[in-house]
């Protein structure tokens, strides 16, 4: 099984605590620092254990720092979102490809990472793409949203499906409560909260 740490660090460290939205055009040297240093202590917390271990891991570590600086050079350059987002998804995707041998004995087993992998995948990946679509505030942190999908993933990965349902109408319950005004992603939140957990269980179990 592959040892994807490099995809999952650069995910965690990027969307699970940052809205890179708030990036693109941000002139400020404190923000900028403060982002560097926190990437840098996630990325260690995932691959600490292996990568000054060899030349090799001491590479991809040193490269990974180094493409994730580029890409947010091109956000603080306000480029296009969509591009730099795919470029710094697919451009780690194939990191980790190239660099799983380094991690073959981390402390993060490679089933851990692959569920950690989908968690992020069901849960603040979606919520990025529904600020570049605007479907929901730039600014906005949906956690209703996050906290629905996390849940429904966690149900649907333990085979408990019912509690999956009482997740997602908990939320809807929420939204009618609180939001009120009708948005798309009520529909399409619990949606992707099936499709991933069901995608992944195939994937790793």
């Amino acid at each position: 099984m592959l040892n994807l740490h490099l995809f999952l660090a650069h995910t965690v460290s990027d969307y699970s605590f940052t809205n890179p939205v708030k990036m693109y055009a941000n002139k400020s040297l404190t923000f900028k620092l403060k982002h560097f240093v926190w990437i840098a202590l996630v990325f260690l917390a995932f691959s600490f254990d292996s990568v000054f271990l060899s030349a090799a891991g001491i590479a991809a570590f040193m490269i990974s720092l180094g493409f994730h600086s580029f890409v947010d050079y091109l956000r603080y350059k306000n480029m296009n979102k969509w591009m730099v987002e795919g470029i710094s998804i697919g451009g780690f995707l194939i990191l980790a490809f190239i660099f799983s041998g380094v991690f073959a004995n981390s402390f993060v087993s490679p089933f851990f990472s692959l569920y950690l992998i989908g968690m992020v995948l069901v849960s603040v990946i979606p919520t990025q793409i529904f600020r570049m679509l605007n479907l929901i505030d730039p600014i906005e942190n949906e956690s209703d949203g996050i906290s629905e999908r996390i849940a429904m993933y966690i149900f649907i990965f333990g085979g408990a499906f019912w509690y999956a349902v009482l997740a997602a109408a908990f939320a809807l319950v929420y939204r009618l409560i609180f939001r009120k005004k009708f948005n798309l992603t009520w529909i399409i939140s619990p949606i992707i909260g099936i499709i991933i957990p069901i995608i992944f269980s195939f994937i790793i179990l």
